[in-house]
């Protein structure tokens, strides 16, 4: 990983040495692994400070696919009410429906309001969700949406980042919502197309590096082409994430269109 740093750093001509030296000899094995991820994290902060410019102008092209995703339950015996926070895509929009995905540990309790580009809130439905996948589908029926909020609408076109010729090191944008559609959008880089999930062994999931914070659950993550390539999932302290690929996402949601229409015909 260091390799891939810093031969990402030659073409971005910015990327500076390691801040920390190598362990001494004395160090145990555990505090030099400490002190090799904080200069790992270091490292990758420099590289999104350094990918700013190019992902402020691949955010203002993607705005209109963003939402923000609040889940909340209904009030307990103590009248609390729980409260998740997360990011969502919006997938397709028809005559009928927008469709939103998002992260499935985003969107465990009874409620769902999202907001869109516009600033617009709406109360969306659960149609669909995997846990096993970390996927769900949120609908929000067109015919409550408002012209502006119609307008400010733009469903992400999608592929698999090997499917579009990306190359480990290229640069990624990873969007967070958590205070609004487009609250945050940070840079990061491509780290592997596919690696077994350290949340979920039976999954295997896209690889980047960036400094994503909490919120960004469900967030789309996107090349600086705009081509959305996955939603996040997770990631640990250090800079490295992941996230649902793109084409694990449109499996999902084929899959579960092919369902409402057997049961469309069953009841025929």
């Amino acid at each position: 990983m260091k390799k891939f740093l810093f031969a990402f750093a030659a073409v971005l001509f910015f990327l500076a040495p390691a801040t920390a030296q190598a362990a001494p000899p004395s160090y145990g094995s555990g505090e030099r692994e400490q002190t090799e991820k904080e200069t790992q994290l270091e490292q990758i902060r420099q590289t999104v400070q350094a990918l700013q410019p190019l992902t402020d102008e691949t955010a203002a092209r993607i705005a209109g696919h963003n939402v923000r995703v609040r889940n909340y339950s209904d009030a307990d015996s103590m009248g609390l009410i729980y409260v998740s926070e997360g990011s969502g895509v919006v997938m397709a929009v028809d005559g009928n429906m927008a469709y939103i995905v998002s992260a499935a540990h985003c969107l465990r309790r009874a409620h769902t309001v999202v907001q869109f580009a516009d600033g617009a809130e709406y109360e969306a439905f659960l149609a669909y969700l995997n846990p096993e996948k970390d996927v769900g589908f949120l609908l929000v029926p067109c015919a409550q949406l408002a012209p502006e909020t119609r307008a400010a609408i733009l469903p992400a076109a999608g592929a698999d980042a090997a499917q579009i010729g990306k190359k480990q090191g290229e640069p990624l944008c990873i969007v967070n919502s958590v205070l609004s559609p487009n609250g945050q959008v940070v840079g990061g880089v491509l780290d592997s197309f596919s690696v077994v999930y350290p949340n979920n062994p039976n999954q295997r999931v896209l690889q980047f590096l960036s400094t994503v914070s909490y919120g960004s659950s469900g967030g789309g993550v996107y090349s600086q082409e705009g081509v959305w390539v996955g939603i996040v999932s997770g990631g640990d302290t250090y800079g490295v994430c992941w996230a649902v690929p793109y084409g694990d996402i449109l499996s999902e949601f084929q899959a579960w269109l092919a369902g409402l229409a057997q049961q469309a015909a069953v009841a025929a």
